[in-house]
């Protein structure tokens, strides 16, 4: 093929085609690589929180008690949080407070509306949680190295920008 058959071709492509060539193998992708991060992390702390506490939560429950760490304390802000209804987010802190580890109370400030909040003994398993995180990242540490880790931390860490529209 001459250059200006490859040219035209290319002119006539749309930029999405040309981008979709050159980008990564779907294995190689970001977005997958981080998934498969969190799932090895998600993964280490539930079988670190069976060790420690005898029982670990589904990881729905355990990202709503991220959220709650995070000081995210309302049902629909964690809904929109997570990218879920409100009603799996109420169901599923209805099973977190029958194992006592959250509150579900009234807003003083909207009386339509619930904060939550951690019972002691879901302080304590976020304490549990903490000390397993940290001795997966020792662990990370070791098999990739600190200077790995640290420029994996930085990057995760940097200013991405505004979400894309």
């Amino acid at each position: 093929m001459n250059a200006k058959v490859r040219d035209a071709a290319m002119v006539e492509r749309p930029a999405s085609a040309r981008a979709a060539e050159a980008a990564p193998a779907y294995d190689e992708m970001l977005a997958r690589r981080l998934l498969h991060a969190f799932y090895w992390l998600d993964d280490g702390l539930q079988a670190h929180m069976r060790r420690e506490q005898g029982f670990s939560l589904p990881r729905a429950q355990s990202m709503m008690m991220v959220c709650i760490g995070d000081g995210i304390d309302r049902q629909s802000d964690m809904a929109k949080h997570l990218g879920v209804s409100k009603q799996a987010v109420r169901q599923a802190l209805k099973e977190l407070e029958a194992k006592g580890l959250v509150v579900i109370e009234p807003d003083p400030d909207n009386g339509r509306r619930k904060l939550v909040r951690f019972t002691p003994k879901g302080e304590q398993m976020r304490n549990v949680a903490r000390r397993g995180l940290l001795a997966l990242e020792q662990l990370l540490e070791q098999r990739i190295g600190a200077q790995q880790l640290r420029a994996l931390r930085d990057s995760l860490s940097s200013d991405w920008g505004p979400t894309p529209e």
